[in-house]
């Protein structure tokens, strides 16, 4: 059972190479007759990379066409959703959750006047008041809008060293501005990719 909190944006990678201790083996390759030609070795490279590149889009390809329609977010996306969600005036509810990042996983939360009195993950209970927060209508909005300023300080050049650039999309409801469904992915070093999804599978006001 993995409990996921996706507010981790700005957090560095979980691994640094160290190289203080590696010997480089430059010497022994010219006195050898094994190193590939140059453009044997270029041609390698692109490959790879090209490679890399192409997995990347077909994963965001299947992710996107898994889960419906989904748009690229912004401020002013996130904004309008807000303000529906304030007009529907929901704050009585059951939301359940389903979750995937490392593995799989569901919450169901109980909110009323729009506070959390009731979280589940995979049908037991939880009592850490962070999980009872971000997975509530209004924390998840809240996430997603960290999400877009981290965005926005990316594209500014004004990302913290160590963090990763990410690509977020989402489905909201038109009339109530619930986000259905969310994905977002961390690009950093090419063998570095986080990618993490929810989707609301239930939603019922109680009142």
């Amino acid at each position: 059972m993995n409990e996921f909190h996706p507010r981790t944006a700005d957090l560095p990678y979980n691994k640094i190479m160290k190289t203080n201790n590696i010997k480089s083996c430059e010497p022994e390759l010219a006195d050898t007759n094994t190193a590939p030609p140059p453009t044997k070795l270029w041609r390698t490279k692109g490959f790879r990379w090209s490679f890399i590149i192409f997995s990347l889009i077909t994963g965001i390809l299947l992710l996107i066409n898994h889960s419906g329609r989904m748009i690229d977010v912004n401020r002013e996306i996130l904004s309008l959703a807000k303000e529906n969600w304030e007009v529907a005036q929901i704050e009585d509810y059951l939301v359940e959750i389903s979750v995937n990042a490392s593995g799989k996983d569901v919450y169901e939360v109980t909110v009323v006047d729009n506070k959390p009195v009731l979280v589940k993950l995979n049908g037991k209970d939880l009592h850490r008041r962070h999980a009872f927060d971000t997975w509530t209508i209004t924390g998840m909005l809240d996430t997603i809008a960290i999400d877009i300023e981290h965005c926005e300080r990316w594209e500014a050049g004004r990302a913290a060293p160590g963090t990763c650039d990410l690509i977020i999309k989402a489905t909201f409801d038109q009339e109530k501005g619930i986000p259905l469904k969310y994905i977002r992915m961390e690009l950093g070093r090419p063998s570095n990719v986080g990618v993490m999804d929810w989707e609301i599978t239930r939603f019922e006001p109680t009142r």
